[in-house]
């Protein structure tokens, strides 16, 4: 007589198979994740950038130019958070020329974190137009036409 066995469990075969599926699975998801969470800090660090250039617009307007002394900035920019690039958790390289007419904002840790006057030309011709009203109310005030 023939006997009839049940199988119940899993073999070694696919025992292994299990284990090789769960880590082709593992290679293809840590990359994304931890690509993704460097992408998050690099979002943080162009807000932070963007900003610090909001800061120097503001500073231009009631002072006339730019400029790269964060503790000018701070009378603007109160957050001391916002001074730091979070991907090396160290300052950004703020570069000042043309006598203050123009400004570079750049990432120490990251080269394509770049923001110049160029790329903010509406911003910096509202600035000046502000800047310029303001000399302008300043010396109707010291006339003795002031409002």
């Amino acid at each position: 007589m023939r006997r009839i066995m049940s199988q119940t469990g899993m073999n070694y075969i696919q025992m292994l198979l299990v284990l090789v599926l769960a880590g082709i699975l593992g290679a293809l998801v840590v990359p994304y994740l931890t690509n993704q969470e460097k992408e998050e800090i690099k979002a943080l660090s162009r807000e932070r950038a963007g900003r610090i250039v909001d800061a120097e617009f503001t500073y231009y307007r009631t002072h006339g130019e730019f400029t790269m002394e964060i503790d000018s900035l701070k009378t603007v920019l109160r957050d001391p958070d916002a001074y730091v690039d979070p991907l090396n958790e160290q300052g950004f390289q703020i570069g000042v020329v043309n006598q203050g007419q123009d400004f570079s904002i750049q990432s120490y840790a990251d080269a394509t974190i770049l923001i110049v006057t160029e790329d903010r030309w509406e911003d910096l011709q509202q600035a000046r137009l502000a800047w310029r009203d303001y000399q302008e109310e300043i010396r109707l005030q010291s006339r003795g036409g002031g409002r």
